[in-house]
């Protein structure tokens, strides 16, 4: 893990934030978060800012994963697959996906009744931040958990003011570009409960 991240991820570790996928010690931080992975994340964070546990689901809609925090986060509508019956477990999370998941973890925590088939644009109220300079490159249906997540402080930019918010050209794609990796996926769910509860 980078020394930057050491406090961070040490009070994720201690309010239960780190699912066991990551838990193992030879597990390197510094790398991308996989969707399935992030899944894990996403499920305990919700879990501890609602002080509820996620129930198992039933069934699982996946053909390529059995994981059960990706069917619990699909369960509860803060993932969503990338078809009807893929979940693409092993794809590397970008920056605007762990906005709106995380988004979606507070949405279902602090909105009665809110649920991913009824959710809508302007649930949220917010001040929204000075418009990222790269504000054409968020998807549109990121953008206001985007926006939300900076307003907050918990995924802020990445300089000049730019959020990074996914690759847009084979060159970022190839560098990498917009990529969460394990360590600061952990960061942002623990500011997340640290900054919203």
């Amino acid at each position: 893990m980078n020394e930057w991240a050491r406090d961070e991820v040490g009070r994720a570790y201690a309010e239960d934030l780190v699912p066991p996928l990551l838990r193992d010690p030879n597990v390197d931080l510094r790398l991308p978060i996989t969707r399935v992975e992030f899944a894990g994340v996403v499920v305990l964070t919700y879990e501890n800012l609602s002080g509820t546990r996620v129930q198992p689901p039933s069934g699982n809609p996946f053909t390529d994963t059995i994981d059960i925090y990706a069917r619990m986060a699909y369960n509860s509508g803060l993932m969503v697959g990338t078809s009807a019956t893929t979940f693409a477990p092993d794809m590397i999370l970008n920056r605007e996906t762990a906005s709106t998941a995380l988004t979606r973890v507070y949405k279902r925590w602090h909105i009665p009744g809110w649920t991913f088939p009824t959710d809508r644009e302007g649930l949220l109220q917010f001040s929204r931040p000075a418009v990222f300079a790269d504000d054409g490159d968020i998807s549109g249906w990121a953008r206001e958990s985007v926006y939300f997540m900076a307003s907050n402080g918990i995924i802020i930019g990445t300089g000049n003011n730019r959020f990074s918010p996914r690759a847009v050209t084979s060159a970022q794609q190839a560098a990498g570009y917009a990529q969460a990796t394990r360590e600061q996926a952990l960061i942002i769910a623990l500011r997340m409960v640290e900054n919203l509860r």
